[in-house]
């Protein structure tokens, strides 16, 4: 996505052999956070996905992901599937 002519945020999504397609990869740039426009990418990213076939679109988030992130993937429709929880081990 370019905002005023400047990369501004991006996706790719992954199409599965269940007919599926991941959003594998999906953010902003540092500059763009905060103005609203991960709505309108994260909505094209899920209308390509349909567009090209997927009859599932899903993604992984975290808790390393942007605070507005979760509260944009369920109003865009997405629904939490499966919680996990890790530990990562430091040295």
């Amino acid at each position: 996505m370019t905002y005023d002519g400047a990369m501004a945020g991006y996706f790719e999504l992954r199409k599965c052999e269940d007919g599926s397609t991941e959003i594998a990869y999906f953010g902003l740039l540092p500059q763009f956070i905060g103005q609203g426009l991960g709505k309108h990418l994260l909505t094209r990213a899920v209308e390509q996905a349909w567009a090209d076939g997927a009859d599932r679109v899903w993604l992984h988030t975290c808790t390393l992901d942007d605070p507005a992130a979760l509260p944009n993937y369920l109003k865009r429709g997405f629904k939490a599937f499966k919680t996990e929880q890790y530990t990562v081990e430091t040295s």
